[in-house]
């Protein structure tokens, strides 16, 4: 049997459109897979607090929350850039084990909280970026200068680019108002702990509002991968649905052949549906084979490095298959147009 080549048109329009489309929602579904590095060093039990004064004229501070029966860090977060995070810190215990990160010197300790001392601890990287003052090394931010008490060791991850600051002595040195504070802990439970203690601490000196934390990173590449996708999803309706008119137009003739016989909408919606579905089949089995070349033959970076996995494939597939239904749609619709009587007039 003859394979026409609107057909053939069809299935590499869904072959490329599905192989970017597979890509992105790899990218794009990536994004909210965090490591505790990936995570800009944040646990998923993670949420943030803006703090807002209500009484600008008067020196107002609200109470960093002692619970000692509970596990928990507070963080406020300053920047975060090329340079890495900046944040400053304080915990109950280190819960999440950066003592054993220490490649020279210490890590924080309850006595440096309680006397709201100017030391740092910083990363490989980040420490090449301190000063000497007084005899001591030192981190500057904000023309301060917190001793640097302790260095992590080389970790390849961002700990590497990290600078925690002794967050009671920063807020004693940049005041709290407009901060940003993020509690973190092991559990969901314990976050909750504290933050129901911060809002009673806090009574009416502050405004405080609850703000979700998401990582730079996914942010960037969530809007970028989002316009794409929406981008390709246009253009990809776009594409098919002039394919699908010169499809209806090409095969004016057949319809009214198959009209004229007693076909009725729904088996002519049967017919160009099972059409479709095969179409969409051949793109999908072209995209698997192009995913196979180019990450187990070639092994190129852009495509190894997505993420794409099983769920991206469904979704893919769910996507070509949804296309196709709307166009088998779209042409039995169209078909409705078509007058047998002017069709068949020329035969």
């Amino acid at each position: 049997m003859r394979i026409k080549r609107i057909y053939i048109l069809y299935v590499f329009q869904l072959f490329f459109i599905g192989l970017f489309m597979l890509v992105l929602l790899g990218y794009w579904l990536e994004t909210t897979k965090k490591t505790f590095f990936e995570n800009e060093m944040f646990s998923p039990a993670v949420r943030g607090l803006q703090m807002s004064n209500n009484k600008l004229n008067e020196d107002v501070d609200f109470q960093i929350p002692v619970l000692p029966d509970l596990k928990y860090t507070i963080n406020r977060y300053l920047a975060y850039g090329d340079s890495g995070i900046i944040r400053g810190v304080y915990g109950t215990d280190d819960v999440f084990g950066f003592s054993k990160l220490i490649g020279e010197g210490r890590y924080f300790t309850a006595d440096d909280y309680n006397s709201a001392s100017p030391v740092a601890v910083l990363g490989s990287n980040a420490a090449k970026n301190a000063e000497i003052q007084d005899g001591k090394r030192c981190y500057i931010y904000n023309n301060i200068a917190y001793e640097v008490i302790g260095v992590f060791a080389a970790q390849g991850n961002l700990a590497d680019n990290a600078v925690f600051l002794n967050l009671t002595a920063l807020d004693r040195d940049i005041g709290q108002l407009g901060g940003v504070y993020f509690v973190d802990a092991a559990d969901k439970s314990t976050v909750s702990s504290v933050i129901n203690q911060i809002y009673l601490d806090v009574g009416n000196a502050f405004t405080v509002s609850e703000i979700a934390f998401e990582p730079t990173s996914s942010r960037v590449l969530g809007r970028m991968c989002m316009t794409l996708f929406l981008f390709s999803a246009i253009s990809a309706l776009l594409c098919l649905i002039i394919t699908s008119m010169f499809l209806v137009s090409g095969q004016r003739y057949s319809i009214a052949v198959k009209k004229l016989c007693g076909m009725t909408k729904h088996e002519l919606f049967r017919h160009y549906g099972g059409i479709m579905l095969l179409i969409a089949a051949a793109a999908f089995l072209l995209i698997l084979g192009a995913m196979f070349l180019m990450t187990h033959v070639v092994k190129n970076g852009i495509f190894v490095t997505s993420g794409v996995g099983s769920v991206h494939y469904l979704l893919t597939a769910g996507i070509l298959i949804g296309i196709c239904l709307c166009n088998t749609h779209y042409i039995t619709k169209l078909s409705d147009a078509v007058d047998i009587s002017g069709v068949l007039k020329g035969v």
